[in-house]
């Protein structure tokens, strides 16, 4: 059980970080389901990095509050290799096509970078390092870091809730192997913990707005995925990863 669940955390770093794993691991329905039910430990991460890169910076350089956004969408992006970032650049090429699901699906393939994913990746970055400025010098780094954790446990419950958008993709093939329930009760468990945290530490308001916000930013994405996509596919899911994250953090903005 012990092997399984670290097997299942190396794979967790491996496929959506950018955290070199050196060791061949079994990718099995009981390494897979460790896996997701991990997944929000990488969003752990990234909030516990950040936070620790904001704080450094208060006490030694006390750079601009832009400089100190900038600095911190790289650090985000240095962790998982910018794999989200490819997904929602993949996503914009091929929503923004207005073609059939197929042909959607063939432009989502294609590892080149089109005009409309160009733009897509442009404003999120912008959006992204924007949002955090404003953040920053007001709100509790904790609301801030916070944010990650929420987009994994959704990307978790997205991953085994959504229909696959094609039978042959990486998705679909974890989804095949997972175990459901305990994806669910894994993801129930890190949502109750996130909860109690923030209210403890931002108040009732914070939270609430977060469960509410993330729940039907979730069923809303799955329902848009189906519509326009016949289901999700791993750069659907690193476009919600990316759209999750500046989602909650923009409506922190409200609570400055």
């Amino acid at each position: 059980m012990v092997n399984r669940t670290l097997e299942g955390l190396l794979l967790t770093f491996q496929f959506f970080s950018s955290i070199p794993v050196h060791r061949e691991i079994p990718v099995k329905k009981p390494q897979v389901t460790a896996m997701y039910s991990l997944l929000p430990l990488v969003g752990l991460m990234m909030g516990a990095l950040a936070s620790a890169l904001v704080w450094l910076l208060h006490i030694t350089a006390e750079p601009s509050s832009l400089m100190m956004a900038f600095l911190l969408t790289f650090l985000l992006w240095a962790i998982t290799g910018g794999l989200h970032l490819d997904g929602l650049a993949d996503t914009g090429d091929a929503y923004f096509s207005y073609q059939s699901r197929d042909k959607r699906l063939e432009i989502m393939g294609d590892p080149r970078i089109g005009a409309f994913g160009a733009m897509v990746l442009i404003f999120a970055i912008a959006g992204k390092i924007i949002v955090l400025a404003e953040l920053i010098p007001t709100v509790s780094l904790f609301a801030i870091a916070a944010v990650p954790v929420i987009s994994r446990i959704g990307l978790s419950v997205l991953s085994v809730s959504a229909k696959p958008a094609k039978t042959d993709g990486l998705a679909a093939y974890f989804q095949r192997l997972i175990d459901h329930k305990t994806i669910w009760l894994a993801m129930f468990a890190w949502s109750l913990a996130v909860l109690v945290a923030l209210f403890a530490f931002c108040g009732w308001a914070v939270a609430l707005a977060f469960l509410l916000a993330s729940i039907v930013a979730t069923i809303g994405y799955n329902k848009w995925c189906d519509k326009n996509f016949g289901g999700v596919t791993g750069d659907l899911l690193g476009a919600y990863a990316e759209g999750m994250e500046l989602l909650l953090w923009g409506m922190l903005l409200f609570f400055i």
